[in-house]
């Protein structure tokens, strides 16, 4: 099923690629030397000794240099799921960012299920978004995979409400990819904000047709409004497209400062690009 979204040769390039997917899960104290699987210690602090901890977790160099015991303790990293945020609003359907989000999700679980780690596909549009249990392997692949194909853009945005509303069904923290055009009539702050709240890591996926970006036409245009169906006639000129072309910028850059203050990485994908490079781009960001 994944051949319907991805070439075997875009296949092959993603079977290479790899998404850390742990998070600090509290403090272990240092008698703890017993691994899970799946699990791995990270020093984080040291507290004092006391009597029955292991003195293999004493840090001698601290007792040689201040003649006092203290005991090692270390950060315990669990697997985090990854959830796949994609709206599916009417405005998707335009200059086939549909296609390229879908294509650019199943790259992203394809990676995810063959690191062997959990992960969950979460279409949202209104005030609405899905908030299915993550999991891992190939049923769970197939699962999300139908779910793509049968997606259908409708309804309008409401980034910041859905976001939201996502958040408030207590999902299990993890990494959250946000694919969307992020043109949102009431914005986005908000919905990353409550994302960051639950303790996710996040990462904005902006995705955006080349008539988005720059329209094409000059002249009496007829504007339609793709989710609300209202239109409005006017005369674009040269310094009508130079207004349009400034302010998405500036919305863009408005995305990107927040995405940087939440330190969360921003991608801006054209809708006609590779969504397997896009993938591979996002993969190599979220690591740095």
């Amino acid at each position: 099923m994944t051949e319907s979204l991805l070439s075997p040769g875009e296949l092959r390039a993603l079977a290479r690629a790899r998404l850390t997917l742990r998070r600090p899960g509290g403090v272990l104290p240092g008698g703890h030397l017993a691994r899970r699987r799946g699990t791995s210690l990270e020093f984080a602090d040291h507290r004092p000794y006391q009597p029955g901890d292991d003195f293999r977790l004493i840090d001698w160099a601290v007792y040689a240099r201040h003649r006092r015991l203290v005991t090692k303790t270390f950060a315990h990293e669990v697997e985090a799921p990854l959830y796949i945020l994609l709206d599916a609003s009417r405005s998707m359907a335009e200059g086939k960012k549909d296609l390229f989000s879908k294509r650019l999700a199943a790259a992203l679980l394809f990676v995810a299920y063959r690191g062997q780690d959990r992960f969950a596909l979460c279409p949202f549009r209104d005030r609405s978004a899905s908030a299915p249990r993550p999991r891992r392997g190939r049923t769970a692949l197939a699962t999300a995979l139908q779910s793509l194909l049968s997606l259908s853009p409708a309804g309008q945005t409401d980034l910041s409400g859905s976001l939201t509303a996502w958040v408030e069904t207590r999902p299990e923290p993890g990494l959250c990819v946000i694919i969307s055009d992020f043109l949102s009539p009431d914005g986005y702050r908000d919905g990353l904000l409550a994302l960051r709240h639950g303790r996710h890591a996040v990462a904005a996926a902006q995705v955006l047709a080349r008539a988005d970006l720059d329209p094409p036409r000059l002249g009496e245009v007829r504007l339609l409004d793709v989710e609300t169906r209202r239109g409005r006639s006017l005369v674009l000129g040269v310094g009508a497209a130079r207004a349009y072309r400034d302010a998405l910028r500036e919305w863009n850059e408005g995305l990107a400062d927040a995405c940087r203050e939440m330190a969360s990485p921003y991608f801006l994908f054209p809708s006609d690009t590779s969504p397997v490079e896009a993938a591979l781009e996002l993969l190599a960001g979220w690591g740095r």
